[in-house]
């Protein structure tokens, strides 16, 4: 009889955790959007520069053969955290003023992410090649070419301190 009772209660326990888990309820990310973070740093120093005339940054993406075109980023100072686009290609652009800009294009692979069945589905991204102009931006650098719904640095832009103010 005793021998029963403890099959019983192992029987019993082993079923209570097979029907709820480990945990309960599904530990969800609080953020599901991923962005590339660009910083702005001094191309001597590599100190972060703060641009004063606070660009506008927008974004360009070709979807169905329609170019789309929305404002992603409003008066970038020394960053800019921005989405990339579903498609394989994403285009932004920084507007220094309304006639001086810098566009970079970023081609990047697409990549399917879910943490959980129960939570939302992510996109992830893998950055394959960066394209830019070089009006008032000297050059950028790949820092992390995964991106991810973890803020981290992707980009390094660098500009001259001297057409940074």
């Amino acid at each position: 009889m005793k021998k029963t009772r403890n099959i019983f209660i192992l029987l019993t326990t082993l079923f209570t955790l097979l029907t709820t888990g480990c945990g309960g309820e599904p530990e969800c990310p609080l953020n599901t959007i991923s962005v590339a973070r660009f910083n702005f740093l001094d191309s001597k120093t590599h100190a972060s520069v703060t641009l004063t005339n606070s660009p506008m940054v927008t974004g360009i993406a070709i979807i169905d053969g329609e170019t789309d075109i929305d404002t992603v980023f409003n008066q970038a100072q020394s960053y800019m955290s921005v989405p990339l686009s579903y498609t394989n290609q994403t285009t932004y652009v920084i507007h220094y003023t309304d006639i001086m800009r810098d566009t970079i294009e970023v081609t990047h692979k697409n990549i399917p992410y879910v943490n959980d069945v129960e939570c939302s589905p992510m996109m992830f991204f893998e950055v394959e090649d960066v394209k830019y102009t070089t009006y008032a931006l000297d050059s950028i650098k790949l820092v992390n070419p995964q991106i991810t719904n973890e803020e981290r640095i992707n980009f390094n832009i660098y500009y001259r301190a001297s057409d940074a103010e």
